[in-house]
């Protein structure tokens, strides 16, 4: 026979294993939202920026455009950085970009993601990066 102080703790038990586990992977799945987001942000703005640039021929006009696209998803100016024709972002990311004929402007943009992000904010994260080449039209007319 068994004893009665053994007997109902196994579903306590099981509640509080499974609890224990389904934590992290809850947060997994909580962070993957963010991560999806700014990583279409960041492809849409690296885009977005190297085809204004082009059309303006000025990487000021392409600049303003990613930094307006971060404004809009409530990025601050430190979680959006961008990059032109190779140089790195992180570095002020002003490179050598020629605005002739046939030439291709690169854009470089990096977003700041979240790995965790919980009810009382965000904890670690890492920086996100998506580059776009725009070529400059061969036939472009330029004043």
């Amino acid at each position: 026979m068994s004893d009665a102080t053994d007997t109902g703790h196994a579903g306590i038990e099981l509640a509080l294993g499974l609890g224990l586990l389904m934590i992290p992977v809850a947060l997994l799945v909580l962070g993957f939202g963010p991560w999806v987001e700014r990583s279409v942000l960041a492809e849409a703005a690296a885009a977005e920026a190297s085809r204004a640039a082009v059309i303006a021929t000025s990487v000021d006009a392409g600049t303003s455009v990613a930094t307006e696209m971060g404004n809009n998803y409530g990025l601050t100016a430190d979680q959006v950085r961008l990059g032109w024709c190779g140089a790195p972002p992180a570095e002020g990311g002003n490179g050598t970009c020629q605005f002739d004929r046939g030439s291709s402007i690169v854009a470089t943009v990096e977003v700041w993601v979240p790995l965790v992000t919980t009810p009382w904010g965000s904890m670690g994260g890492l920086w996100l990066e998506r580059s776009h080449v725009e070529s400059v039209d061969i036939y472009r007319s330029f004043p």
